[in-house]
């Protein structure tokens, strides 16, 4: 794996440009695609789509009917008088393992940490969380992943993440069968995380569908920091507590004794909320863990992203490894994108130093992906490294133009009625 120079993690945030370079470099390696490759044989003879560009145009996000993004990329890549129909597409993906997009994931997040990056308190703080993922109309799907929905009929997917939340990166994520459930997917998350080169002081935050005996003693066992809400009935010790911070001493036969910090108090609607933490530090206060807990929100939003903005729900493929060429290729782009928002975001602050503005402002997560696409595979095309310079230069400057401001205290509630499936296989857009 590709070793990056960049050590001091205070000092220098990893750049976009780099980050760039690096996929590039990996991307065009001939270990990579031998790896990547199912069988030694394939990607040997000249193609119209050789292995380096066909992994460039999945990773150009295919949203729209594929022949037509076909026919963008050969356009993009100055090859207009080429053509590849829709069928040599599907085919020639099958010859390039799901493993190889996750590889490229996992590379960009190593990057992320080798560089500067926020905490709390010293803590790197990071949510886990699930969600659902809605799946092509399709048998093999349906056997291999799981059904649900009206008639258990619809193919669906679980997803999980390990999210960065003051960083805005996806550190690990999985899409299994539906019948593997989230603490399982939990404990994977966790040890992918123990796995990593930037392990160090670790903070998790979890919702209350999480808490049980065995994952608080995973965290401790494992040297690893949390603040998790737990539902009423969790146990009786914790629910006959009143109001206020507390240490509690857990028992349940298998586990021994857990002591943990049990903070109680009111929320607004009157309900009690429950959390308990291995942190100690009487330093840090009920209102403190409050606001700790909080952070989860951006979890949510990061779903709201991946699912709206980026669509990963608008997959181009019908077969199982499709689904997960797909889903990496998402995940890896969404770190891009978090990659090219810090370093924007540090323009949008530098050039709004000092002026009488209501609100703080942030670049604007929906028009970076729009200006990400097609322009990031144009980097990653560039024969001429002062060009990607030139190019990357201008997609910052893009990004940076368009903020929009954040406004504290604002609430989303939950829809309990959600649409049905936005994106219809047999139905691609050609715009």
């Amino acid at each position: 794996m590709l070793v990056i120079a960049m050590r001091n993690r205070k000092r220098k945030r990893s750049s976009f440009f780099t980050a760039a370079e690096c996929s590039n470099w990996m991307i065009r390696s001939e270990g990579f695609r031998d790896s990547a490759r199912m069988r030694p044989q394939d990607f040997t003879r000249n193609r119209k789509l050789p292995f380096t560009d066909l992994v460039f145009f999945m990773l150009n996000l295919v949203r729209s009917s594929t022949q037509t993004s076909l026919n963008r990329y050969f356009e993009t890549a100055g090859r207009e008088d080429v053509h590849m129909s829709q069928q040599s597409f599907s085919e020639a993906r099958l010859k390039i393992r799901w493993e190889a997009f996750r590889d490229l994931f996992r590379m960009i997040v190593d990057l992320i940490y080798n560089g500067y990056y926020e905490t709390w308190h010293g803590y790197r703080v990071s949510a886990i969380d699930g969600t659902k993922l809605q799946l092509p109309d399709d048998k093999d799907l349906s056997e291999q992943f799981g059904t649900m929905g009206r008639d258990n009929s619809a193919a669906t997917a679980q997803g999980s993440a390990l999210y960065d939340v003051l960083n805005k990166a996806l550190i690990d994520v999985r899409i299994v069968p539906l019948e593997v459930g989230e603490r399982e997917l939990a404990m994977r998350h966790i040890d992918r995380l123990c796995q990593l080169d930037s392990f160090d002081k670790e903070l998790l935050l979890f919702d209350r569908g999480y808490a049980s005996f065995e994952m608080v003693k995973t965290m401790k066992e494992r040297g690893i920091s949390f603040v998790m809400r737990v539902k009423s009935g969790f146990n009786n010790m914790i629910d006959m507590l009143k109001e206020g911070d507390h240490v509690a001493t857990l028992q349940k036969r298998g586990y021994g004794d857990i002591t943990v910090r049990v903070l109680k108090f009111a929320l607004p609607t009157g309900e009690i909320e429950s959390l308990i933490t291995d942190i100690a530090n009487k330093s840090f206060d009920t209102d403190d863990f409050k606001a700790l807990y909080f952070m989860r929100w951006p979890v949510e939003t990061k779903y709201d992203e991946i699912k709206n903005k980026l669509e990963v729900e608008n997959f181009s493929g019908r077969t199982p490894d499709a689904i997960r060429q797909d889903f990496y290729v998402t995940m890896y782009l969404s770190n891009m994108a978090s990659i090219a928002y810090w370093e924007a975001q540090k323009d949008v602050e530098t050039t709004r130093e000092g002026k009488a503005n209501k609100y703080s402002y942030h670049v604007n997560v929906s028009e970076e992906i729009g200006t990400l696409k097609d322009r990031f595979i144009e980097v990653l095309l560039e024969p001429s490294k002062r060009a990607r310079i030139k190019k990357t230069r201008r997609i910052l400057y893009l990004v940076a133009m368009s903020v929009a401001p954040s406004r504290p205290d604002r609430s989303h509630p939950r829809n309990p009625s959600p649409r049905k499936a936005k994106f219809r296989h047999n139905r691609k857009s050609n715009c």
